[in-house]
Formats: structure tokens, sequence, C-alpha cells
């Protein structure tokens, strides 16, 4: 089964109403706006750094923001010992700059999902520190999924509205703004390689 599809049935199941034997995602951490909350949701798939639900009263879906780690999703199982499993790094992927799978779904209230934008982005660049590499993905995807809190809504102008601006936010700019920040590199540059994209 490929990450797509993983992922896709993980959103499934997040949304999918609770039965007594599986219990819904841990949420993390939570955050209140004025016209929406952004939940960091627990993720057990393989790969999974961040994911982020942002939810508001104005509009007809939610977003879904996660960031996986690319080695760990390419890497294919090659046994288990003691209950523990050995993956090896896929050899397909290995001049490609690209650290990190960022993703943008809408998920509907019928539980229903469709990917924006799906991404494969350098979120760790040359050199710095082991440890900034590690936190700095985190932290700049916290920054993106948070940025939906301090959109206003306005009822007077349809274009103004939340869900307008949600639909026209600049998802990888605001990335490429939050990592060069974590990374303190002003010139960092994400190699963006589109793996579906439905605004393009």
């Amino acid at each position: 089964m490929g990450w797509l599809e993983q992922l896709q049935r993980w959103i499934v199941k997040l949304l999918s109403p609770r039965k007594k034997h599986r219990p819904r995602p841990k949420i993390i951490k939570r955050w209140y706006g004025k016209n929406c909350a952004v939940l960091r949701i627990e993720r057990n798939t393989r790969g999974g750094i961040s994911t982020y639900r942002i939810t508001s009263l104005y509009g007809s879906c939610d977003y879904l923001l996660t960031l996986d780690y690319l080695p760990d999703l390419l890497a294919e199982m090659v046994g288990e010992y003691e209950g523990t499993p050995f993956r090896l790094g896929s050899s397909d992927y290995p001049s490609k700059p690209a650290t990190h799978r960022f993703a943008i779904w809408r998920v509907f209230p019928n539980g229903d999902s469709a990917a924006i934008g799906i991404y494969d982005v350098d979120l760790e660049g040359l050199g710095g520190s082991f440890n900034l590499q590690q936190i700095a993905p985190r932290r700049a995807i916290a920054g993106v999924a948070l940025r939906s809190l301090q959109i206003i809504h306005s009822t007077k102008t349809p274009s103004m509205s939340w869900h307008s601006q949600m639909e026209r936010m600049d998802w990888l700019g605001l990335l490429e703004t939050r990592i060069r920040g974590e990374l303190q590199n002003p010139y960092h540059n994400l190699r963006v390689t589109i793996i579906l994209s439905k605004n393009e």
C-alpha cells in the first residue's frame, strides 16, 4: 500500500464515527482564534512528523496539514528482529534534495477528503547542526498551520471570508518563509517537487 493510500485511510479513520474499541487520534495541543481553531494531532503512520487540523465555523470544510520525513516514507521493509522493523532506504530518490513531504488536504463533514497539494521539499538545507535540522521542520509547519488564526473573516465581501482566504493561501510561500527563519538562512530554497497540485 502506498503512502497516499495509507494517509487517506488514516484521514477516513480520523473522521469516521467513533467505535468503542477504536479511540480517536489524540489531540496533542489546541490553539483558538476568533475565527478558527488549530489542533495538533498525533499520527502513527510511517514517516509522520506533524499533523495539524484547522477548523472554522465559516468554512465548508476543514484543512489538514501533514508533514512526513521522506526517507522513512521511501524506505523498504527488509525484516524484523524481536518486534523491531528494519528498513532500507530506497535507491529511487538518492539524487533529489527533498527531505520531507508536505501535504494540504480539504476534509469534508461527510468524511471525504481531497488533496489540495502534495509536495516534496527540502526543509533541512546544507550544513547546520543536526538538532536544528530535526526541530526546524516541526516548527516551520506549526507556523504555517497557526497562520490561519490570523485570518480575519468578513461577511461584507465574499473574497474576504475566512474560507475564501484559506482557499487562496500560498502554503509553499508560508513554508519557505518559516523554514528560512528556523534554519537562520534567508536564502534557503525549498527545491519543490510537485507530487500533486489541484491549483496548478
